[in-house]
């Protein structure tokens, strides 16, 4: 299993964690492959770590190699093949060339400032990236229907849907869902969480504005919303300044509203994060890059039985009544939307969502690794 296991802070981490936990325990004799990103070696480096394998399953996200316009995948991929390893690939995030061209502007360009000769460069490696892992990989595992969809036709020949996974809802977190769902009561406060790495692709200041506006609107009940997380990198820490002095700035204003926000910065385990979405009435991610096909964060959510409001993302599309989604093109007037759904119900006493545990089911954890089994097995006995 080639993943980024020594980071600190990543999802890809987290999910290649669990997994690797789950299939040792069905008694799969595995071995983990650190895929470093700092230098372009690192890659070549993870490969030649699995070079002892029988097979090679790779956890694939683009800012692993570099940058959506990094090459190192391309050496990465290439020294597999060189040794004809047989391969899987798990793409976390699906993009399109014209996605993974406008994430280099937007993000890199314009959020993150970059060298000339990555100005010059850019532009065109990024168009190609999304092209190397489906190219070379022998199968790929994608999570969501929407990835399926963005994958050209050829690709899709070599393509294996698997859902993200959910932890296995515990006996604790049953019987809190157990209690939530017998709770008729409506709360004198209604919490709304944004638990998480902070980042830009998270439109805090959508959130916020979409609150405001609903309380403007005359909605009856004071609102709580916090956002508590770490900052993933540089480009983090910059965010998280700019949306405390955003805060700080109308503050007065948000008391006159019945509005309060309040913003942590700290790491939380994985334990922690479920516990902060479970403690919530309503878990709100207000991503804006439709191509975060599987959050990590949503998952977690989903054991507790919560509402949760999100983008229309790859999981939102296999199982709908799971979520409250609104979508990129309008995303404020969406939020809002969203929200009033959200809280109208736990106003109507419904304090918990039946349909998020039963796609917490559905995608469990030792039910995903026990599907991933059975496909080493089948791919193990031949290439077809």
């Amino acid at each position: 299993m080639v993943y980024d296991a020594s980071r600190k802070k990543c999802g890809i981490k987290e999910y290649g964690n669990a997994l690797v936990k789950w299939l040792k325990a069905f008694g799969l004799n595995l071995k983990i492959c650190d895929l470093r990103k700092e230098k372009y070696v690192d890659s070549v480096m993870a490969a030649i770590c699995a070079l002892d394998s029988s097979l090679v399953h790779t956890q694939h996200e683009y800012g692993l190699f570099r940058g959506h316009w990094g090459w190192s995948q391309l050496f990465y991929y290439l020294a597999l093949k060189i040794f004809r390893k047989k391969d899987i690939t798990t793409l976390h995030t699906v993009i399109t060339p014209r996605q993974a061209l406008h994430n280099f502007i937007k993000w890199d360009l314009s959020f993150k400032g970059t060298k000339l000769v990555d100005i010059l460069k850019g532009p065109i490696t990024s168009y190609l990236s999304p092209f190397i892992p489906l190219i070379f990989t022998d199968k790929a595992i994608i999570h969501t229907l929407r990835g399926y969809s963005l994958i050209p036709w050829i690709g899709k020949m070599k393509t294996i849907f698997v859902p993200h996974f959910t932890p296995k809802p515990r006996r604790e977190v049953l019987e809190k869902w157990k209690k939530c769902k017998n709770m008729k009561g409506v709360p004198d406060v209604i919490e709304i969480v944004t638990p998480g790495f902070i980042r830009p692709s998270k439109r805090y200041d959508w959130a916020i504005h979409a609150l405001v506006s609903l309380k403007r609107e005359g909605f009856p009940k004071k609102i709580k919303y916090r956002i508590v997380g770490s900052p993933q990198d540089e480009v983090g820490e910059k965010w998280l300044r700019m949306i405390k002095g955003f805060v700080d700035e109308i503050k007065d204003y948000l008391e006159e509203l019945g509005l309060e926000i309040s913003i942590e910065s700290k790491f939380m385990s994985k334990e922690k994060l479920i516990e902060t979405a479970c403690n919530a009435d309503v878990v709100l991610l207000p991503y804006s890059d439709p191509t975060q096909e599987a959050s990590g964060i949503l998952h977690d959510s989903l054991i507790c039985g919560r509402h949760i409001v999100v983008l229309r993302i790859g999981d939102v599309r296999n199982y709908p009544k799971a979520f409250y989604p609104f979508d990129i093109e309008d995303p404020l007037r969406g939020m809002k939307e969203a929200l009033r759904k959200a809280m109208e119900r736990i106003m109507k006493g419904e304090r918990c969502n039946e349909d998020a545990l039963a796609y917490a089911y559905y995608t469990a954890i030792d039910r995903v690794a026990e599907e991933h089994i059975k496909i080493y097995e089948t791919f193990s006995k031949g290439r077809s």
